[in-house]
C-alpha cells in the first residue's frame, strides 16, 4: 500500500529548521519562565500606567515587548505540534503556551483599561509632551476607540480565564479530524492501494477516472459522515460561545465583533472594518452568479456528464496529462513569476527559500491542512505545505508565500506595534502570487502547463463564489443562535443545502454534496472566509495595474509595508478599490466570466 511516510523518512532539506526560533526545548521553557516573569514588571504599572508621559512610555514598551516575545513562544509551540499531532509532549508545550496567552491577555488589558480610563484628552497631552511616545499615537488612539468594549478587571480576567473553554469545540474538531479519522484505503484503476485523507483527496478528485474520484471522494466523507453528530454539536456549541462572548463584550453581533478583533500578529491594535463592507461584498457576489452556472454548465460539457457531481468539481478541464512539478522547479517558477514586483521583491523572496522555513511534505501525523504560514515578529513567517508536485501545490506554495512576503516587508518597515496586518488585506499579497504566477505559465512553451495553470487560475478566481457562499454559511449559522433559535444539525444542513442549491444551480444537490459543510475551517475564527472573496478582488486589480504600469513596484511594496498604520478600507484605497462599493466585486466576477467564456479555447 502506498502510506504517507514518516517524518524521519523526509530529507532534511525539505523540514524546516525551528532552531532561528529555539535552538531546544529547554531554551523555549526558559524563556516561557521570563516571559511570566515580564508578566510582573507590567503587572507594578497597574494603578499608575498613564499616570505622566514617562509612564506610559514605559507600560506601552513593556506591553509591546511582552506580545511580541509571546509571539515567538506561540509559534514555536504551534508549528512543533503540527509537525506531529499526536506528539503528547508537543501538545502540552502548545498547552502551556496558551495558558500564557491567557495571563498575557489579563495584564495587557489592564493597560489598555488605564489608558481608556484616563481620558483621550490627557493621553493626547501626554504624547505632546513627551516625544518618545509619538510613535504609539496610532496605538494609543485604537487603545481608546475600543473604550467601549473594556470590562472591569474582574470580568476581564474571567473572560481570559474562559478563553480555554471557548476555544474547546474548536479543538474539538480539530482533534477528531486529526486523530481520530483514519486515512482510508481505495484501489487506483491500476491496482494500488492508497491513503485517502483530507489533504491528499483534491490531488485524487483530479484524476480522470470517475468511479476512482467517486470511492476517494466517497470514502473520506463517509469518515465525516460517521461523526457528523459530533461536528455539529461542536460547531453549535463554538457559535454559543461566541455569541456570548460578543454579548459580554456589548456587540450587536459576532460579526460586528469579528470586525473588529485584534490584528495578527496581535500587537494592540485592532481590525475596524464596517460590517457593511460584508453585505454589499455578499449581495454583490450573489448578484453575479451568472458566471459561475456558466462555468458549472460548461464543465459538464467538456466533461461529458448528464449529471455533475460534487467529485467532478476538480478534474482538470485540460486534454493533457497533468504534469508532474518538482518542489525546486515550483520555486523556479515562482520567482520568475513574481518578476513584475521588482529586483530586490524577487531577491529577497530567494532568500526567504534558502532560510528553510518550509516544511514541505505531507507526513504521517502531520497538521492535515494543505499549507498555512504562521509569523511571529522576530524571526518571520514559517510555511507548513503538505506539497504533492502538481501545478496546485505550486500555486498554494505560491500563494503562502505571499504572506511570507507581507510578513518580511512589514518587520522591515514598522516598529512591533505597527508589523501587523490587517486581516481585510491579508491576502490580497497571497492571490497576487497565485494570479502573477498563473500569467507566467500561460506563457511557458510547455503546452500540458499552460493548460493546467489556465485551470488553477480559473479555480483561483471562482474562490471568489466559494469563499462567499462559506461566508454566508457562518452569517446564517450565527445569525441562527443570535435569533434564539437552537443550531440544530438539521437547521445546520438545511442552511447549508439551500446555499448550495443557490451557488450550484446546474449541480445535483445529492446527499454527499450537502455533506461538504463537515470538511470545513471549523477551526478558524468565525467570519473569516470574507478576506478570501475581499483579497481575490483586490489582488486581480492589483495585478492588472501592476502589468498595465499605473501601480508600480514601489507603490506596492508600499501597501505591503503600510501595516498597522492604515485602516483596511483607506488600504485598499491605495490600491484604487473602494471596498464599501459593489463595484470591485462585480468586476471580479466579470473576469471570471470572461475566462469562463475561454474554457476549450486554449492556446
Amino acid at each position: 500500500m502506498n502510506q504517507l511516510p514518516t517524518r524521519a523518512d523526509i530529507d532534511e532539506k525539505y523540514k524546516w529548521d525551528l532552531s532561528a526560533i529555539f535552538d531546544s526545548v529547554e531554551e523555549w521553557e526558559s524563556e516561557w519562565s521570563a516571559v511570566y516573569d515580564r508578566l510582573g514588571d507590567l503587572r507594578e504599572y497597574e494603578g499608575r500606567v498613564a499616570q505622566d508621559g514617562e509612564a506610559l512610555l514605559r507600560a506601552l514598551q513593556l506591553f509591546g515587548e511582552v506580545l511580541r516575545r509571546t509571539q515567538r513562544l506561540r509559534l514555536y509551540a504551534q508549528l512543533k505540534r503540527n509537525e506531529d499531532t499526536e506528539n503528547s509532549a508537543h501538545q502540552e508545550r502548545l498547552h502551556e503556551s496558551n495558558r500564557l496567552d491567557r495571563e498575557v491577555t489579563k495584564v495587557t488589558d489592564m493597560v489598555r483599561r488605564e489608558i481608556q480610563a484616563t481620558g483621550r484628552e490627557t493621553i493626547m497631552q501626554a504624547v505632546e509632551t513627551t516625544e518618545e511616545l509619538e510613535v504609539y499615537k496610532h496605538l494609543l488612539d485604537d487603545v481608546l476607540q475600543m473604550g467601549s468594549r473594556a470590562r472591569s478587571s474582574e470580568v476581564e480576567n474571567l473572560l481570559a480565564d474562559f478563553t480555554e473553554v471557548i476555544e474547546s469545540p474548536t479543538r474539538v474538531y480539530s482533534s477528531l479530524t486529526n486523530n481520530d479519522i483514519e486515512p482510508q484505503s481505495v484501489e487506483t484503476p491500476g491496482g494500488e492501494q492508497v491513503e485517502v485523507t483530507g489533504v491528499n483527496l483534491g490531488n485524487y478528485l483530479r484524476h480522470r477516472d470517475r468511479t476512482f474520484r467517486r470511492r476517494t471522494y466517497q470514502s473520506v466523507y463517509e469518515e465525516y459522515a460517521a461523526v457528523k453528530h459530533t461536528i455539529a454539536t461542536a460547531y453549535a456549541d463554538n457559535v454559543k460561545a461566541q455569541v456570548a462572548l460578543a454579548d459580554a463584550r456589548s456587540y450587536d453581533s459576532v460579526r460586528e465583533m469579528a470586525f473588529n478583533k485584534p490584528s495578527y500578529p496581535e500587537t494592540g491594535l485592532h481590525i475596524h472594518l464596517p460590517v457593511e463592507v460584508h453585505d454589499t461584498l455578499t449581495t454583490a457576489v450573489r448578484d453575479s452568479l451568472d458566471p459561475l452556472h456558466q462555468y458549472y454548465e460548461r464543465r459538464k460539457a467538456i466533461l461529458g456528464l448528464d449529471e455533475l457531481k460534487a467529485w467532478d468539481l476538480d478534474v482538470p478541464l485540460a486534454d493533457a496529462h497533468e504534469p508532474t512539478v518538482a518542489y525546486e522547479e515550483a520555486r523556479d517558477h515562482i520567482l520568475t513569476a513574481v518578476e513584475p514586483l521588482g529586483d530586490s521583491y524577487k531577491n529577497q523572496l530567494d532568500e526567504f527559500f534558502a532560510s528553510q522555513r518550509i516544511d514541505v511534505y505531507e507526513t504521517r501525523n502531520k497538521q492535515n491542512i494543505l499549507a498555512y504560514g504562521p509569523l511571529s515578529y522576530d524571526t518571520g513567517s514559517y510555511i507548513l505545505l503538505n506539497y504533492q508536485n502538481d501545478v496546485r501545490s505550486m500555486s498554494i506554495l505560491a500563494h503562502e508565500l505571499g504572506h511570507a512576503m507581507h510578513a518580511e516587508y512589514l518587520r522591515e518597515a514598522q516598529s512591533p506595534a505597527y508589523a501587523t496586518g490587517t486581516r481585510p488585506i491579508e491576502e490580497v499579497p497571497s492571490y497576487v502570487h497565485e494570479i502573477l504566477l498563473a500569467h507566467h505559465l500561460l506563457n511557458v512553451d510547455d503546452y500540458a502547463l499552460r493548460q493546467y495553470a489556465r485551470d488553477r487560475l480559473l479555480d483561483v478566481l471562482l474562490g471568489i463564489y466559494g469563499s462567499t457562499l462559506h461566508s454566508l454559511f457562518t452569517h446564517k449559522t450565527y445569525r441562527t443562535v443570535e435569533d434564539g433559535e437552537d443550531l440544530t444539525l438539521d437547521r445546520i444542513e438545511e442552511i447549508y443545502t439551500d446555499l448550495l442549491s443557490e451557488f450550484r444551480g446546474p449541480m445535483e444537490i445529492d446527499t454527499w454534496a450537502k455533506r461538504g459543510w463537515l470538511v470545513g475551517s471549523h477551526g478558524r475564527l468565525p467570519y473569516h472566509f470574507y478576506q478570501y472573496t475581499l483579497g481575490t478582488a483586490g489582488a486581480l486589480r492589483t495585478v492588472e495595474q501592476l502589468l498595465d504600469g499605473t501601480v508600480t513596484p514601489n507603490e506596492y511594496h508600499d501597501f505591503l509595508r503600510a501595516g498597522g498604520t492604515v485602516r483596511s478600507v483607506e488600504a485598499f484605497e491605495t490600491l484604487g478599490l473602494d471596498i464599501q462599493s459593489r463595484e470591485p466585486f462585480e468586476r471580479a466576477c466579470s473576469v471570471v466570466e470572461k475566462y469562463v467564456e475561454e474554457l476549450g479555447v486554449i492556446e
